[in-house]
Parts: structure tokens; sequence; C-alpha cells
């Protein structure tokens, strides 16, 4: 088991990426807006946000900017770690696991498929990966 990735709000994702692809030489493999629904499900902030994966050999960072003006003034508070992604061999089994455990597990529906995340007692957001995608 391993730490895939690193996920980031952020109020300027441009400086970030200019920042990762120009300093540390990541690629940007994927940019979306991720609906309010989706975010405030994962992180409980309700608004869009640009959400951009850059990857550099097997490690990603997620950068997340909420879309609205009077959120990203704010976003200050929040900037920063907001998840991190626990890989394991069979996702479904674990999240079984946990469930038997009594550990609560967000499911999200995202692209066609789920996303599983749980919180670790101080509340910070693990997203739970297959290490085989």
């Amino acid at each position: 088991m391993t730490c895939d990735h690193i996920g980031f709000f952020t109020k300027n994702a441009e400086k970030l990426v200019e920042f990762y692809t120009g300093v540390l030489e990541f690629v940007v493999t994927q940019e979306s807006v991720l609906t309010g629904s989706i975010v405030n499900a994962i992180f409980g902030l309700e608004n869009d946000c640009r959400f951009v994966k850059l990857v550099k050999g097997d490690f990603m960072l997620e950068l997340f900017e909420p879309l609205s003006p009077d959120i990203r003034k704010g976003i200050s508070k929040v900037a920063g770690l907001n998840h991190w992604g626990y890989c394991v061999d069979n996702r479904e089994d674990f999240v079984k696991s946990l469930r038997t455990k009594n550990v609560p597990v967000i499911e999200i529906k995202r692209n066609g498929r789920s996303v599983y995340f749980m919180t670790d007692p101080d509340e910070n957001r693990i997203e739970i990966r297959d290490c085989h995608t």
C-alpha cells in the first residue's frame, strides 16, 4: 500500500501549475470543472471548482480552485492540503472491510465510476484508490 497523490485547494491554480510544471517538471494530464455537488460531497464546500491533475512518474498532484471569486478570497483559510490518496490492492474489498469496521465511507459517482473517501479522526480526507488504475 502506498500514497499516490495529494490534493490542494488553491486560489490561483495557474501559479501552482506554472511552478509544478516549470520547476518540478510535472505534466498536466487532466483539467475539468467539478460541480458544486461533487465538491460539497467530498469537501463540504458548495462551489464549482477548477480541477487540474499533474503527474510526475507514479505520483500525482490534484489542484482544486473554487470558481466563485467570493469563495476564492476566503480560500486562504483552507488553502493547502485537503486530501491524500491511499492506494490498495483491491479497492472494493477494502471499502467493504472499512464498512464492517463501521468506518464511514463517502462514495461519489464521477464520470460513471465510484470514487471513495474516508476521514481520519482529525477530519483529514483520504481517497481510497486501486493501485492498478
